[in-house]
């Protein structure tokens, strides 16, 4: 396996992935929801990596509990699969975010993002397939009309198909042990059953085929920090934070392959900057961080964390184990 980083010089103050009054709204909706349907019976306590009851109490965000597993490091929330199931058919949610206004926003804020994105797939599809055109790609879970734009007029994309999305865009289809390249972007988060997806993402891809993992991990540094103070962590928004090391076995129990773990988060300080507040509650070392050091030794913390796979985003790829149907 390779683990790689990358670093952007550009100022961590400088970045901005959505707009504050839709922020705003949108989690307004959510918590709405939230403490209007969450129930307290019948809810899993057992890591969905591990299997067991292996967590201990993390913290409460709106009336839900999240545990940290003590053998693979993930964190979930203590919830059912009906709890979630509802939460992503709840219609007002997806109203607001499949608005013209909204997804006129995020293309705004993050076309760079996505350009990036695709520049870095090329190159790994180029060195793990040894070919980055006309490739079969299927995109699972994707809610940004402009992403997915994005990726169909890409040279890397020669057929496309949207799974599992809200939108309401025509795509092709490709078929059983098609597919090139199978993106499964801000996905993990809301799933109950990870072995599932896996499972059905499996059945898509060519033997040679890349699984690409774009997820938010339990182990990064705003998280571990801020914990229910996070603004960007809810229920049942993410009910699944795998650690990079829950990422490695869950992959490796569901027959794949971990080829290379990126980790290219870049926005790990300033999330804790804008959520601590006075930075009351928060232990010596990260006050003095925060409060007394310079732009520069902030810059050098988050280049810290990303070469050592402790930022909050992370990108996967992964590939079939040999032999697997």
């Amino acid at each position: 396996m390779l683990r790689s980083y990358q670093y952007t010089e550009k100022s961590y103050l400088d970045y901005s992935m959505q707009d504050s009054a839709f922020q705003a709204k949108e989690m307004d909706i959510v918590q709405r929801y939230v403490k209007n349907n969450h129930k307290r019976d019948d809810l899993r306590r057992d890591c969905p990596i591990c299997g067991e009851d292996t967590g201990r109490y993390f913290f409460t965000k709106w009336g839900v509990d999240y545990l940290l597993c003590k053998k693979c490091k993930s964190i979930f929330a203590v919830c059912s699969q009906e709890d979630v199931e509802s939460y992503l058919r709840y219609q007002e949610l997806i109203d607001f975010r499949t608005s013209v206004s909204y997804e006129r926003q995020m293309t705004e804020k993050r076309q760079a993002v996505w350009k990036e994105f695709l520049e870095w797939l090329e190159v790994r599809s180029f060195r793990f397939l040894h070919k980055n055109h006309d490739l079969h790609v299927v995109d699972v879970g994707n809610r940004f009309v402009g992403f997915v734009e994005s990726i169909k007029v890409s040279p890397i994309c020669g057929k496309y198909e949207l799974r599992n999305s809200d939108l309401k865009m025509e795509t092709g289809k490709i078929g059983r042990q098609a597919a090139d390249i199978v993106l499964c972007n801000d996905v993990l988060k809301t799933e109950y059953q990870p072995q599932k997806l896996l499972t059905e993402i499996k059945e898509s891809l060519k033997p040679t085929g890349l699984l690409v993992i774009g997820a938010r991990v339990g182990n990064g540094f705003d998280i571990l920090t801020l914990k229910e103070k996070n603004t960007r962590i809810c229920p049942y928004e993410h009910i699944f934070l795998p650690s990079v090391k829950g990422i490695s076995k869950l992959l490796k129990d569901n027959g794949f392959d971990l080829l290379e773990i990126t980790s290219a988060g870049v926005m790990d300080v300033k999330y804790v900057l804008d959520d601590a507040g006075d930075f009351e509650g928060q232990d010596g070392f990260v006050q003095y961080l925060l409060k007394e050091t310079d732009e520069t030794v902030l810059h050098e913390f988050q280049r810290f964390l990303q070469k050592s796979c402790m930022s909050s985003y992370v990108r996967v790829i992964a590939r079939k184990t040999k032999g697997m149907p």
